[in-house]
């Protein structure tokens, strides 16, 4: 989420004459018109620090000759210390050198009164070096510093959802909406933290309120989930089919709808719309689990164990695929296999009480009662 930069040294031959002529930028002449100029004034001595300029070189990414124009210019303008150390911040941060740019920083910070934009640079470098309760320090000041940046707001809220603070995001999501209550995807993010919370009224509404400011499939389908979660499932289904009309190829609509429907006992519905969703992605183990947990329903259990195998190859350890499994041995009365599978099952989950079942009834139709009493005992301990 946060990717680290990769330093670059800065070698004598790093010049914006040999860049503007062997680029692999792509300018229009009006910009590159403008990079020269601007490189040619920072060559030029002036009355006044040119910083205006120095941060347009910048912006241009020429990191290294506003670099040497700030060095020259080191302690010549006592009162634009601040400013001279978080322009040569900016410039060690572009070319990845992060602890330089902290070290600028700091002075910077340390020279005049917090500023949010040298707060939020101290930011992005405690991210890059991973430290990103510094950064949050760092974010938690620079929005006491303007309160209403909205943006430094939800970035706070965006790490800390990242790194399993859930309640914390929800504060700073919850913020954002109301500083600006018609952006959806604020509404968004406080939907899925309240979702993530299990929280799923206050989900719904959220929700809700980031549709009404800007259609989004996912969003309408996220809604649809919290609806089936609610077991309101009329609304669910009638959401995840108005996805389905507006994009036919929305793979979650069409996975999470087809469980409906086998919930609800139409296995036909649900089966077309899992072969739709197959056809989008062969290697879903989730969807080939319910694919072959929905053949089973309609009879047809070869097909079914071809697609938990399938399933089992790409998550070997899930214990639900293994069960089904199991299951579907049993019922076709492969019982060797199906004691295979359960012992597998079991080697992995020892308290999965469904599986010490399933082998009892295994072991009870084989006639091995003693081993068969052993297993409902097992089972009855964990029920």
């Amino acid at each position: 989420m946060f990717p680290l930069t990769t330093a670059k040294k800065a070698t004598s031959d790093y010049s914006w004459l040999s860049r503007l002529k062997n680029s692999t930028w792509i300018f229009a002449n009006k910009d590159s018109d403008s990079l020269e100029h601007c490189l040619i004034r920072l060559q030029q001595d002036s009355d006044k620090p040119l910083l205006e300029t120095v941060k347009e070189a910048i912006d241009f990414q020429a990191y290294q000759e506003a670099r040497d124009y700030l060095e020259r210019i080191w302690g010549r303008y006592p009162g634009k210390e601040g400013e001279i150390q978080h322009l040569m911040a900016r410039c060690y941060f572009g070319q990845g050198l992060i602890q330089e740019a902290l070290i600028c920083l700091d002075k910077a910070l340390a020279n005049g009164p917090e500023s949010t934009e040298y707060l939020e640079l101290q930011a992005d470098c405690l991210m890059e070096k991973e430290d990103w309760r510094g950064a949050v320090d760092a974010l938690n000041k620079a929005i006491w510093a303007n309160p209403k940046k909205v943006e430094n707001i939800y970035r706070l809220g965006t790490i800390y959802s990242y790194h399993g603070e859930p309640h914390e995001a929800l504060r700073c999501f919850q913020g954002c909406c109301e500083l600006k209550p018609h952006n959806s995807l604020y509404w968004e993010m406080k939907g899925e933290i309240h979702l993530q919370l299990e929280q799923m009224p206050q989900a719904i509404l959220s929700f809700e309120k980031a549709l009404r400011y800007e259609y989004n499939p996912d969003l309408k389908a996220r809604l649809a989930y919290c609806y089936t979660q609610t077991n309101e499932h009329k609304k669910g289904i009638r959401l995840y089919r108005q996805v389905l009309k507006y994009d036919p190829d929305h793979y979650d609509s069409l996975c999470n709808l087809a469980a409906m429907y086998q919930n609800e006992g139409e296995s036909m519905e649900a089966l077309k719309l899992q072969e739709r969703a197959h056809g989008l992605c062969q290697n879903d183990p989730v969807l080939l689990n319910n694919m072959a947990y929905t053949l089973v329903h309609l009879g047809r259990t070869r097909k079914a164990t071809e697609y938990y195998q399938e399933a089992l190859k790409l998550a070997q350890a899930n214990p639900v695929i293994l069960y089904n499994l199991a299951v579907c041995h049993t019922q076709k009365g492969n019982w060797d296999q199906g004691i295979e599978i359960l012992y597998r099952l079991l080697n992995i989950d020892p308290d999965h009480s469904e599986g010490w079942a399933l082998l009892g009834n295994i072991y009870d139709h084989l006639s091995d009662h003693e081993l068969a009493v052993d297993c409902y005992n097992k089972a009855l301990q964990l029920a």
